[in-house]
């Protein structure tokens, strides 16, 4: 948000000013732009440009905290920025005044204080929407002082009525009358079709823009316009500004919703384009890929408290990590309005926020995952008498360990018949032995297994009749433990697991 003088009545305005950027724990600064280049956010903005580019108008609904933060303006700026003949349409209330209940200035822009701010430069070039040329700027022409305080004796927020938005949206087309009949009648003359851009957050009636939309729709039927030549709108809400019900019929529109929009990969390469320092050591390397690995599964689609993670904690167990999630959390307690993240497998790969958790996606605490309900609070995590924090660990090493222990299980196999006691036993002797438990069981449990079938625990309990060295022993008892130890859900500790990496990044020909 802008500074303002002293004095001066904050007001809204039809783009405001990104937010501060996130830094992490070097100082780097996190920009949006940097979210915008993201697989997850790139393909979600390419889904509304697909509709909108083929006539469609589009309802888009953003989480609270999305819209208060700046970050929806953002991604809404990034959107238009690849659609041509945008029209943005002013709004007349501001964030501060949703939260006071306060009414705002007519689509005024704050006034900036003294000191410069690069970010609302960059927002005003994008919208067009400076003191110096915003289009209801004369409405408040006697009541801003040079300085940019509001003229002393005046009262400013009775100065003027606040425009409808078919006015404003009148004045932005530069036309008389009703705009919608004007953008029927100007696509129908072949003029390329506008984009109208309604930020239902900056509205005072934000079912105004629901009732333009229906009779937008029903008005370029009836003009006989074709889709891909008929105007479209773009409305942006949040779930309490334009509710499913006031919305009604939306005939050719579509409604999309910021949701599924993160995925692990996002995660994993923010992190890497913040990479720690580097390291030559093959070992080090892969522990901070399961560190990495942690910090993503743990905080899932909330971005920035990953990279915050990140920075608080370099590995360790999970005493470790839970206390490190206590100092980047906003709260050590669980909230009473935490949501009960639902069973339902479906609920995840919902195109929308089902009922049962749309209060919950729409305050921001949940959002879908990786192909789960991901509670983006996580004060259940900070419970040590919750197994939450322990299964997502698990989850981490497992997806990156455990392709690594299957290598190296294969690497040995293939060494199998050259380390064979030969003097003693035979290749189908050793396969005998070697067999699992689960073959011994099973009816056709007479069957001697191809060597590639081995598994860790098979190669462990026949290793007598391998010329192992003692190294190589070592590797193998690592590899078979930590096996045994993830697939029963447990995470490996510290210890363990720099044991592990050690064993993973050497060959069995060494030592």
């Amino acid at each position: 948000m802008n500074a303002v003088n002293p004095g001066a009545e904050e007001s809204a305005s039809p783009g405001p000013a990104a937010p501060e950027p996130v830094t992490d724990g070097a100082g780097r600064r996190i920009l949006d732009e940097d979210l915008a280049r993201l697989p997850g956010p790139r393909r979600h903005l390419g889904v509304l440009e697909a509709d909108l580019r083929a006539g469609r108008s589009c309802v888009w609904y953003f989480p609270d905290p999305v819209v208060e933060s700046g970050r929806a303006d953002f991604f809404v700026r990034e959107l238009t920025h690849r659609l041509e003949a945008v029209i943005p349409v002013p709004g007349v209330v501001s964030l501060a005044d949703r939260h006071t209940g306060a009414p705002s200035l007519p689509a005024q822009r704050t006034p900036v204080a003294a000191s410069h701010d690069p970010w609302a430069d960059t927002d005003q070039e994008a919208w067009g929407t400076g003191l110096s040329d915003d289009p209801y700027g004369s409405l408040l022409s006697g009541l801003i002082a040079p300085g940019g305080g509001v003229r002393p004796g005046l009262a400013p927020a009775a100065a003027a009525q606040a425009a409808t938005l078919e006015d404003r949206l009148a004045k932005e087309l530069g036309v008389m009358g009703d705009p919608v009949e004007s953008l029927a009648e100007q696509a129908a003359a072949g003029q390329a079709p506008h984009v109208i851009v309604v930020r239902c957050w900056d509205e005072a009636a934000p079912e105004e823009a629901a009732r333009l939309l229906r009779v937008a729709q029903a008005t370029f039927h009836e003009a006989g316009l074709p889709g891909h030549r008929r105007p479209r709108f773009l409305l942006t809400a949040r779930a309490a500004d334009l509710p499913r019900a006031t919305l009604g019929s939306q005939g050719r529109a579509a409604v999309h919703w910021w949701w599924r929009v993160w995925t692990r990969l996002d995660t994993e390469v923010l992190m890497a384009w913040n990479s720690r320092s580097g390291t030559a050591d093959a070992a080090a390397m892969l522990s901070r890929r399961v560190t990495d690995a942690v910090v993503a599964e743990v905080c899932g689609p909330d971005i920035d408290r990953a990279l915050a993670l990140r920075d608080a904690w370099d590995g360790g167990d999970l005493g470790t990590l839970r206390s490190a999630l206590g100092r980047v959390l906003p709260g050590r307690t669980a909230d009473p309005a935490d949501p009960v993240l639902p069973k339902r497998l479906s609920t995840a790969h919902a195109s929308t926020p089902d009922a049962e958790i749309h209060g919950a996606w729409a305050r921001g605490a949940v959002d879908s995952w990786d192909g789960r309900i991901h509670a983006t609070r996580g004060s259940s995590l900070l419970d040590p008498g919750s197994q939450e924090l322990r299964v997502l660990v698990c989850h981490a090493q497992n997806r990156v360990l455990l392709p690594l222990i299957e290598e190296a299980r294969s690497a040995l196999i293939h060494l199998v018949p050259g380390l064979l006691r030969t003097q003693r036993f035979t290749l189908r002797e050793f396969c005998e032995k070697a067999r699992s438990q689960h073959l011994r069981n099973t009816p056709d449990g007479g069957a001697v297994p191809d060597l590639e079938e081995l598994e860790l625990g098979g190669l462990s309990y026949a290793a007598y009749m391998l010329a192992l060295t003692t190294a190589q022993r070592h590797r193998l008892r690592t590899l078979h433990t930590a096996r045994n130890i993830l697939s029963h859900r447990t995470p490996l500790d510290h210890g363990e697991l720099v044991t592990l990496t050690q064993v993973l990044t050497t060959d069995w020909t060494v030592g």
